[in-house]
Formats: C-alpha cells, sequence, structure tokens
C-alpha cells in the first residue's frame, strides 16, 4: 500500500509541473494586420453625379501571397509564410476595399466600384505577384494594372516598387506596404485623369 501512496505522490508531482510548465510557456500569440491609407473620407455625405464609372473588375493576387500569413522573402529563392502575424483579410479582399475607397477619394468625378453597376469607362483588372517583406530590408511591391476603356483600348501599367522598412518588424513592414500601395494608387488615378 506503501508503495501504491508513493507511485501515486510521483505521477501527482509529475503531473503538476507539467501543468507549471505549461503555463509558463512563452507561446506568442497572433497578430493581425490591416492595409493602412493615409487618405480622408472627407465627403461621405456629399451627393455626387457623374456619368463616369470604374468598374474594379478583379484582383489576382498571387497564390503565395493570398494567404492568412503574411510573407517573407528570406534568401533570392526562399520565401516564408509568417504563422503569427497574419492578414487581418486576405490580401485580394484588402486591394478591393483600399481601391474601393481611394480611388474615390483620388478620382473625385468617377463612381468607382467592385461591383458592374452600369457600362463602365475604365474597367481595371489588378495582378499582385509581390506583396511582401525582403531579406534587404525592404517592403517589395509587384504587378500590373490592365485598363480597359469604353472603346476597348486596353493600357497596361507595370508596378515594381521597393520601399524600404523604418525598422525592423512586421509592424514596419505593413507600414511600407501601406505606404508603398499608396503611392502607386496616387500614380494610377494620375495616369487615367482626363
Amino acid at each position: 500500500m506503501l508503495k501504491l501512496i508513493r507511485s501515486f505522490k510521483i505521477t501527482l508531482l509529475i503531473a503538476l509541473l507539467a501543468v507549471m510548465v505549461g503555463c509558463s510557456s512563452n507561446t506568442p500569440g497572433k497578430n493581425y494586420f490591416q492595409l493602412t491609407s493615409n487618405l480622408v473620407n472627407a465627403d461621405s455625405m456629399t451627393t455626387r453625379s457623374t456619368n463616369k464609372f470604374i468598374w474594379i473588375e478583379s484582383i489576382e493576387v498571387a497564390s503565395f501571397l493570398n494567404k492568412s500569413g503574411i510573407v517573407l522573402q528570406t534568401q533570392d529563392i526562399k520565401y516564408v509564410t509568417a504563422t503569427n502575424n497574419l492578414w487581418a483579410s486576405t490580401l485580394s479582399q484588402q486591394f478591393a476595399d483600399r481601391l474601393s475607397q481611394d480611388l474615390t477619394q483620388l478620382l473625385p468625378n468617377y463612381l468607382v466600384s467592385t461591383k458592374s453597376i452600369t457600362t463602365p469607362t475604365l474597367t481595371i483588372k489588378l495582378f499582385i505577384d509581390g506583396f511582401h517583406g525582403s531579406y534587404n530590408g525592404d517592403a517589395v511591391i509587384k504587378g500590373r494594372w490592365v485598363v480597359t476603356d469604353n472603346k476597348g483600348q486596353i493600357r497596361t501599367k507595370f508596378i515594381d516598387r521597393h520601399v524600404p522598412l523604418a525598422k525592423n518588424g512586421y509592424d514596419a513592414l505593413v507600414k511600407a506596404l501601406s505606404q508603398g500601395w499608396q503611392d502607386e494608387e496616387f500614380e494610377f488615378a494620375n495616369s487615367i485623369k482626363y
């Protein structure tokens, strides 16, 4: 009987130690990130009238990027997807939200939507091939815009931006990606104003 009590005490002690070690482990929590914009929606209560419509028909994000984890290029041929630093929603959804909101501000004479509302003046297809951090300390944005006007003329504008990070870390990476994307939106909006 004494052996049984001693064995029970040892088993209980091992179980308590396992619980204490489990509670004290430093398992990192998950962080969720969203692209930001510095554009202020100043006239959201204003009614506007226009006959110019931009339809954002599609946004294609490379499959290795359109996942929950933020991607880092750790070598010239190696990409790693984060497990604890995640996008709040897919990149394709974030691009759709940013584009419709920001282009509405940048192009006030156009109605901008991801839905086909009427015959578009311009149709946009966006292809994102790079939207990640790089081992050289830059945020990388690559891809292309394909714009079709209502006469069927197609124009392509390529994207190749490298934005230096202000400091290390995912916060700095997402800020650099957000700023680089907003700069790209400004340049794009200026290229289609007429």
